[in-house]
């Protein structure tokens, strides 16, 4: 494998996730050896995870890290204490959660009666080695984080299932598991809003959509409608109106990110006041949505909605621009015509009412199922340091739980992957097959063995690459991309037909390749990441059919993508990880 290059686009290598020098933590704190012995994990590597190749070469990835305020990457620790006031093993005194609202106030620039409002999202740092094919059995199918709540200060969190770690931080060891279960803490502020008045919104919003909570039975494998945010609204109103389908059709079920997602698309776009509600949801609909809400209210928090509990700011929909006929809610009716439409591949055509584009409006928009697929492969299986046939492998080892997901049949899937993987072998052509000898690709070492390497990485056993490799050679060429995968789909999609039909770029380049003469890594890898942005849009604009598959998606992991520069999120809205918090056993004093 062709060492990696020393500078590559920001846009194309994530530079906190791929970052190579040494991680920093700052901070008063650390983690005590006996937890790092626990976790299986020098301090120093802490909070990153080594990928094994199957060559057996090894590299590492900083994923549960994030930008500190010096630029570094790396992670700062606070310990907190579920059940009042603890001490650390050295004897450092810890009561509840005073650091960590001590930090918050600091950061937020609150005052000392001002609410507290941040997310956090859970990391599993034992799962810190291994090989792409062990992470694919994991939680490193979303970066190792399976879960994202609230903390509101006082050490209270709030998290759907409802009561799930009974409304506090749960970071320690759990009956029958050693391990801990840290958690990033993030701060979120909207331009032009005094952090006050968002934090206070966003716990309103949040008291409000907790209350009851309905938390799917396969989270894992659960849909997530609130992708805009004309149907943000429309489920707000109806849940506080307890519309049955929220409480009885597990398809509106939200699971903890989700949950999240939909509290901060309220919290950043509906201010809690009577002109406010009735802007969005209409002069005489608002006004009686307005005075439910208030008699709502009364009836959970024991008090009147009087004014000093009221929020007004300019939302994030009119940063953007929008009006309030564009975001107004839908009614259930107009919901259900559009959502058939949409799942019918319809919505060109379609007369009725259109919700604004995903994620418009919103602090941060659903990914598809392109970007799971894609966050996973760029983070454990890129193309520089695992190489192209580990890329390749690992985009179409994807297929079975992606296919289940979205319920389409693994040709579909293959359509959209293949013309990827073909990508990242003609870059791996060019970077390397004019090196060695061979005038055509028949007879050329490299790409014999390149075949090979495929072939045995997609299950093939290694004794038969060579005749694998000359029965399909011996096919005609020059067939459509649709063509191939069908007929490679009648004869059961083995590793020969998938490592051949990666290969097929190179084939029909081949000339063009050898012309060029050997192209240096920098420039073969830009060119392969420029060339595939298409073909993954594609992919993110797959339709799914059918009314059980799964789109849209806002997993656990969804605020560290932000953090880290994975994935957007909107220009006017700030967020941004600040401690990692740790129960108090696991952590001590650093050493003066």
């Amino acid at each position: 494998m062709t060492s990696s290059p020393a500078v590559i686009p920001p846009q194309f290598r994530n530079p906190i996730i791929h970052d190579r020098g040494p991680s920093s933590y700052p901070g008063k704190f650390q983690i005590t050896d006996a937890a790092l012995q626990k976790y299986g994990i020098a301090r120093e590597f802490f909070g990153t995870t080594q990928v094994i190749n199957a060559d057996g070469s090894k590299f590492r990835v900083k994923d549960y890290q994030y930008t500190l305020k010096d630029n570094a990457v790396g992670m700062t620790f606070l310990p907190i204490c579920d059940t009042g006031y603890a001490a650390c093993p050295d004897g450092t005194p810890v009561y509840s959660s005073v650091l960590v609202d001590a930090l918050l106030r600091t950061e937020m620039q609150l005052g000392p009666d001002d609410p507290i409002f941040a997310l956090m999202y859970y990391i599993h740092p034992e799962l810190n080695n291994g090989t792409v094919l062990h992470f694919a059995t994991t939680d490193k199918t979303e970066m190792g984080i399976s879960h994202c709540g609230a903390y509101k200060g006082n050490g209270r969190t709030s998290n759907a299932p409802e009561l799930y770690h009974n409304r506090v931080w749960s970071v320690g060891p759990d009956v029958g598991n050693v391990f801990g279960y840290p958690a990033n803490l993030v701060v979120m502020s909207l331009s032009g809003v005094p952090q006050p008045v968002l934090n206070r919104n966003l716990n309103l919003v949040d008291d409000i959509l907790n209350c009851g909570v309905r938390f799917p039975a396969d989270y894992k494998n659960s849909q997530f409608r609130m992708i805009d945010i004309n149907t943000s609204f429309m489920a707000y109103r109806d849940w506080v109106e307890q519309a049955r389908y929220l409480r009885d059709d597990p398809s509106w079920f939200t699971y903890c990110a989700a949950h999240k997602t939909l509290v901060a698309n309220i919290g950043f776009n509906l201010p809690h006041n009577q002109a406010s509600f009735q802007e969005v949801y209409g002069a005489d609909e608002g006004l009686a949505f307005w005075n439910f809400f208030c008699t709502y209210h009364m009836e959970i928090y024991g008090v009147p909605f009087s004014t000093d509990r009221q929020t007004t700011f300019t939302p994030l929909w009119k940063q953007q621009g929008l009006t309030a006929a564009q975001v107004r809610p839908f009614t259930m009716a107009e919901y259900i015509a559009w959502d058939a439409a949409r799942l019918g591949g319809v919505l060109g055509s379609y007369p009725g009412f259109k919700p604004q584009p995903v994620g418009v409006g919103l602090p941060w928009g659903a990914q598809m199922n392109a970007d799971l697929v894609n966050d996973f492969v760029q983070t454990y299986a890129d193309f520089v340091d695992a190489g192209p046939i580990a890329f390749t492998a690992t985009v179409f080892g994807l297929s079975g739980p992606v296919c289940v997901r979205a319920r389409i049949p693994i040709l579909q899937y293959l359509f959209e992957a293949m013309p990827i993987a073909q990508q990242a072998m003609r870059a791996d052509a060019a970077i390397n097959a004019p090196s060695a000898p061979g005038s055509t690709y028949h007879n050329s070492p490299w790409y014999h063995g390149q075949f090979a390497a495929l072939f045995v990485a997609l299950g093939g056993k290694s004794a038969d690459a060579d005749a694998a490799l000359a029965v399909l050679d011996g096919q005609a060429s020059g067939s459509s991309l649709w063509q191939k995968l069908t007929g490679a789909a009648n004869n059961e999609m083995g590793p020969d037909v998938l490592a051949w039909l990666a290969l097929d770029l190179v084939r029909t380049d081949w000339a063009t390749i050898m012309a060029a003469g050997q192209v240096p890594f920098d420039q073969g890898y830009t060119a392969f990441m420029t060339a595939i942005q298409a073909e993954f849009q594609k992919a993110r604009e797959m339709v799914v059919h059918d009314p059980n598959g799964i789109q849209f998606n806002t997993a656990p992991p969804i605020l560290h993508m932000i953090v880290t520069g994975m994935y957007p999120c909107a220009p006017q809205v700030t967020i941004r990880t600040i401690a990692t918090v740790m129960n108090y056993t696991e952590m001590e004093s650093k050493p003066t």
